[in-house]
């Protein structure tokens, strides 16, 4: 049995989907469209969860919400830590392109 389920979507608020959508070959927006919400309801992590995650991270690290604590180690400098770790920054910087 085949079963319909429509959904409205804002072309301004939702326009990350709208364009995701619009760009997915012909034929291939049912499947997608089931692949994201399994993968959704089975917890599956994407990079749009890290990214969003760190997003929310850096809001509350500029707004304050988090301090040094005790026992907190913090490196001698990002140089140190971007020389010896260049993929994860260059990974880093990309999340979200």
């Amino acid at each position: 049995m085949r079963l319909t389920i429509s959904f409205t979507l804002d072309d301004e608020h939702d326009y990350k989907i709208v364009r995701w959508l619009r760009n997915l070959p012909r034929g291939e927006k049912s499947k997608a469209i089931r692949d994201a919400l399994d993968a959704h309801l089975s917890g599956n992590v994407t990079l749009g969860d890290v990214y969003q995650t760190v997003k929310e991270i850096e809001r509350k690290l500029q707004s304050g919400a988090f301090s040094a604590g005790a026992g907190l180690v913090e490196p001698d400098g990002a140089d140190d830590f971007e020389r010896e770790n260049p993929d994860i920054m260059d990974a880093l910087r990309n999340l979200g392109k």
